[in-house]
């Protein structure tokens, strides 16, 4: 008859310490990455904690510290964090940038807005978290704002515009995007392309408007009939594609608001004959990993995801830490990529 292995007895900090000859003082320096330890000690305390068994309890260091270590990241958006590629760098980035900091990300992965509104008030009620990371969609909705000033909780907000005057406990890095839609519209306009069209979501979007912007730097328009929207995935950039087929005149260059909704009309495209970019030149934005793989590759607008979490895990800090400095608004500004979907028109 099998044993049934018997449960190993969890260790305490002191008996931890104890039995490698240190100081429960070592042990929490090992762990934490500060103060005055040499690498060789910690590297050899490490080790022994994964061969011992030993867990740290958290919890009880929370209470100690009166700190979670851990910051919330919430998306005012409808979609999954999992289903939403962009989402997905973005976190990899923050989360990149707090564990050297020794904070934890904590995601809520449903879809469901009130649900996630919800638990994002108990997490800070319950003092789960130590602060909230907001990405706008585009913007941020001035309810969440309300919400999180009433609990006095740090914040910082990824968004587009950066509104005066910020709520105290509060800072911005804002996602410029118009450098990125600038230099793809540039480049473009460059190759022969006047016919553009836009593929997107939100008829409230920044980029509409930074697009027309730089469109009319070259005395071009993007008419209300040349804009397609559609829903927030690659099934809604397949299903836009088909619209734009029917358009008169359809336009030489494409402005594709994500790379998601570019994956899904370039296959559109392709099924019904477009050959891009000799008859359709197509741009999406965020480049994602995946856009390197396509078939062409998908020239793209890059948002610099370290860069990215690096400011935002830093303005978080310094509320944190030095409150009675808030940090100055961060911009981090979005950059062209070309690829292999973009070239000169057949006319020109």
């Amino acid at each position: 008859m099998a044993t049934r292995p018997t449960r190993r007895k969890r260790l305490t900090i002191k008996e931890f310490a104890e039995a490698l000859g240190v100081s429960t003082a070592t042990v929490s320096r090992a762990i934490h990455g500060r103060g005055r330890i040499s690498p060789e000690t910690r590297a050899r305390i490490l080790a022994q904690m994964e061969q011992l068994g030993y867990t740290p309890n958290l919890h009880a260091q929370s209470l100690a510290r009166q700190r979670s270590q851990a910051v919330a990241l919430e998306y005012l958006g409808a979609v999954e964090v999992l289903a939403d590629s962009f989402l997905v760098e973005l976190a990899r980035g923050v989360q990149t940038e707090l564990v050297a900091h020794h904070y934890r990300l904590l995601l809520n992965l449903t879809g469901d807005r009130e649900y996630r509104r919800s638990v994002l008030c108990q997490w800070v009620r319950a003092r789960v978290v130590d602060g909230v990371i907001l990405v706008g969609n585009p913007r941020v909705d001035p309810e969440w704002v309300d919400a999180l000033h009433a609990e006095n909780i740090p914040t910082v907000w990824i968004a587009y515009d950066v509104p005066q005057p910020l709520p105290p406990n509060t800072a911005v890095v804002q996602l410029d995007t118009s450098v990125g839609w600038r230099e793809a519209v540039d480049s473009l306009v460059a190759m022969g392309h006047r016919v553009f069209g836009y593929l997107g979501v939100d008829p409230h979007d920044v980029a509409i408007e930074a697009i027309h912007d730089a469109l009319a730097r070259h005395g071009l328009q993007l008419p209300d009939s040349r804009i397609w929207l559609t829903r927030e995935t690659p099934e809604g950039g397949f299903e836009a594609a088909l619209r734009v087929l029917s358009a008169s005149p359809m336009p030489t260059a494409l402005l594709v608001r994500t790379d998601l909704l570019a994956i899904g009309a370039l296959q559109a495209f392709q099924q019904h004959g477009v050959r891009i970019p000799e008859d359709l030149s197509l741009v999406g934005h965020d480049d994602l990993p995946i856009a390197r793989w396509l078939v062409p590759p998908l020239s793209t607008i890059r948002i610099d995801y370290t860069a990215l979490g690096r400011a935002v895990v830093e303005s978080m800090l310094q509320l944190l830490h030095q409150p009675k400095t808030p940090p100055q608004p961060v911009r981090i500004a979005t950059r062209f990529h070309p690829r292999q979907t973009t070239a000169q028109p057949k006319s020109s």
